[in-house]
Formats: structure tokens, sequence, C-alpha cells
């Protein structure tokens, strides 16, 4: 009986964060704004891991999407990023990272989360 309780924990799958990547990779994550240092961060989904956006490539689109009504903190995107550290990971600590691309976007307005746009790229 007690092998039927302990199974399912042993079937789950980890979460790729890229803890051990120095290069570019991929993540489905949740970018939000946040007060404070590291205001854009994408929390990668499944995990207790957050990146800390700086300046890259995809940054005016991400911007632009998040003060459309003019309020930063109204709107949640969700997607698959690609992202490149600028840094090594350190446990335990949030990691920069510049956003590269993303793929397979939702918008959704925080208040009600109802989903405002739908793109399949930025």
């Amino acid at each position: 009986m007690a092998l039927l309780v302990l199974l399912p924990i042993g079937l789950r799958s980890a979460v790729f964060t890229g803890e051990e990547l120095n290069t570019p990779f991929t993540i489905h994550g949740r970018l939000r704004y946040y007060n404070g240092d590291g205001n854009i961060r994408i929390w990668i989904i499944g995990s207790k891991r957050m990146l800390s956006v700086v300046n890259g490539p995809a940054n005016q689109k991400v911007n632009a999407i998040l003060k459309e009504d003019g309020d930063f903190f109204s709107k949640t995107i969700y997607g698959d990023f690609t992202v490149e550290p600028v840094e090594p990971d350190e446990k335990g600590h949030m990691r920069h990272a510049k956003i590269l691309s993303v793929k397979d976007v939702v918008v959704e307005r925080d208040v009600d989360r109802k989903i405002l746009a739908k793109k399949k790229e930025l």
C-alpha cells in the first residue's frame, strides 16, 4: 500500500529552469511588472525561480504591451521566452537575463483575468 502512495511523487518531472546554462535557453513563463529591483520579472512556471529582465531585443515590444492603457501593473504576459543570462546562476538569487524573443504569447488583464490578446510571436 505504501508503494502506491509514493509512486506519484517519483513520476513527477522537473521543470527546466536553465540554471546550468550561460547561453540562451527557452522557458515557459509569466512576465509581470513589479515594484523594487528588477521591475520586469519572469516567473518560470512550475518552479520557484524568477528572472529579472534587463535591456534586450524584445524589451520595447514587452513594454509596449504592458503600458498600453498607461498602467504597467495591470497585465500579465504568458509565453515561451527565449532568454540570454547576463550573469552566472547563483542559487537562491534572482538571475538577470535579456529577453531575445517570445512565442505563443497570451496577454491577460489582471483584474478579471480576461485574455486581451494572443500572438504567435512578439
